[in-house]
């Protein structure tokens, strides 16, 4: 039986916004990897089409969608999308269901597992997968092939009149029974990370954990579980090893939320790497309340060369109101640590949350100047279904819900999430001073000059720096 997998691409008119061009990274979606490998290892014939990746860079669109359907003639077609992508699975699934009516059409991703019954909302899907699908969906996609009754399936969502039913399926705990990313499937010379998130080519991300038990209000995680767990160290520095020789991988993205959840792990994880001899730079991101500088120099060892944070504010009663249990001070001493071993710092902060004041999101800017982080990536709340911001936005404005299109962090031409405290327009002038108040200081472009070593160290510079301007 053949399965194709398939990220609906962005329209044409629609590829990255101006200011995105030059920072936007393209990533390999590890999501549909590791389905693809779980259902190869069962015995089905899969093909993967990577639509976003293939839209930026060869300008893929909905007529190039159209004829690999025909070429490959799938019995199964699966799509995964966020919130964002919403209207785009609409014509997917439109380009399927007219060329082939009874080919079955599953929808996955974060959009159907925030939000089971949106199944309604797409009547050309017949079916939905819930959270982590690896562990169901060869159960399911069996079932569809042998023609039994696959309603009631563990992590399926199926309609039942003006309704939708579903049962989530059982959290993997032991992640290293899921089989390594299939990356042979996806197209490895689309990917690349933004200018300011790598320092050699060619470079890639990998996931070393899954789950998250903080409580945030703006994450979606929780749609897939708190549990937080990890694969083995073994099995990580095994992936970075294959990574290495098999791609010639030399730098790695960590993509988990907070690598350093367990430091001893960590620990074993960066003298693996080190007793193997493996040539490959990284960077991680993490909490500032897991780390400490001796677990700092030795990540540097191994090749850490730069952590993110999760800081989001410069308020303290902003970073309560959004239960990050962090506070400014912790911040600012993990900063000290990292700087101390050798460590950049990007800094993700976000602007925009409700009950926020214009004051408050000065302050934060200001915050991400006193730390010097070497990136501060600034975004703006959004309230995806699911997260517990989606039901507190409603009580201190309007979510802008019918436009899925600004359902995004970065550079909003709409904002996702209107305040009753801030009219749009300020939010997003503040979103552009951020961004530039941060990066055209002079402070900062010597500092960044003075870093300077290779021709590709130039390149990636002006690259970040044109899709400033650019704002």
């Amino acid at each position: 039986m053949k399965v194709l997998l398939v990220s609906p691409p962005y329209p044409k008119d629609k590829i990255f916004r101006k200011s995105m061009k030059h920072l936007g990274a393209i990533l390999p979606p590890l999501g549909m990897a590791y389905v693809a490998a779980v259902l190869e290892s069962d015995g089905f014939t899969v093909k993967c089409i990577d639509g976003p990746a293939q839209a930026t860079v060869e300008g893929y669109g909905y007529e190039e969608l159209e004829e690999d359907i025909r070429a490959f003639a799938p019995d199964i077609v699966g799509i995964t999308a966020s919130t964002s992508q919403a209207d785009y699975v609409k014509i997917c699934l439109d380009l399927v269901k007219n060329q082939n009516s009874r080919c079955t059409t599953i929808l996955g991703g974060t959009l159907i597992s925030a939000a089971p019954q949106d199944l309604l909302k797409f009547p050309k899907a017949d079916y939905g997968v819930i959270g982590e699908a690896e562990l169901c969906i060869s159960q399911i996609m069996k079932k569809i092939e042998h023609k039994e009754k696959v309603e009631g399936s563990e992590g399926l969502v199926w309609r039942m009149g003006n309704d939708v039913k579903f049962i989530k399926a059982s959290t993997i705990m032991d992640i290293d029974k899921v089989p390594m990313p299939a990356r042979h499937l996806l197209r490895m010379e689309l990917y690349r990370p933004s200018p300011a998130n790598y320092r050699r080519l060619p470079a890639t991300t990998i996931m070393t954990s899954r789950g998250c038990p903080y409580s945030c209000i703006f994450c979606s995680r929780p749609t897939e579980g708190r549990a937080f767990r990890p694969h083995s160290a073994k099995r990580v520095v095994d992936e970075i090893e294959l990574l290495v020789k098999q791609f010639g991988i030399k730098d790695i993205q960590i993509f988990d939320d907070t690598f350093t959840m367990i430091p001893q792990r960590t620990v074993d994880i960066c003298n693996g790497i080190i007793e193997r001899g493996l040539d490959v730079s990284w960077n991680c991101m993490t909490r500032v309340d897991k780390v400490d500088e001796e677990l700092f120099r030795l990540m540097k060892k191994a090749g850490c060369y730069e952590v993110g944070f999760g800081i989001e504010s410069g308020s303290d009663r902003v970073l309560k109101f959004i239960k990050k249990s962090l506070t400014v001070e912790q911040v600012r001493q993990a900063a000290k640590w990292a700087k101390a071993a050798g460590i950049d710092i990007r800094g993700f902060f976000m602007i925009g949350f409700p009950t926020e004041t214009r004051e408050e999101i000065l302050q934060t800017i200001e915050f991400a100047k006193e730390l010097d982080v070497d990136v501060a990536q600034f975004m703006v709340a959004t309230p995806f279904p699911g997260t517990e911001l989606w039901e507190i936005a409603k009580q201190y404005g309007k979510v802008n819900d019918e436009d899925w299109n600004s359902f995004t962090f970065y550079a909003p031409d709409k904002l996702p999430f209107s305040s009753n405290i801030l009219e749009d327009k300020e939010v997003i002038a503040l979103y552009k001073h951020a961004i530039r108040s941060f990066y055209l200081r002079p402070k900062y472009i010597l500092h960044q000059l003075m870093k300077l070593r290779t021709f590709d160290d130039i390149q990636r510079y002006w690259l970040a720096a044109k899709g400033v301007i650019g704002l």
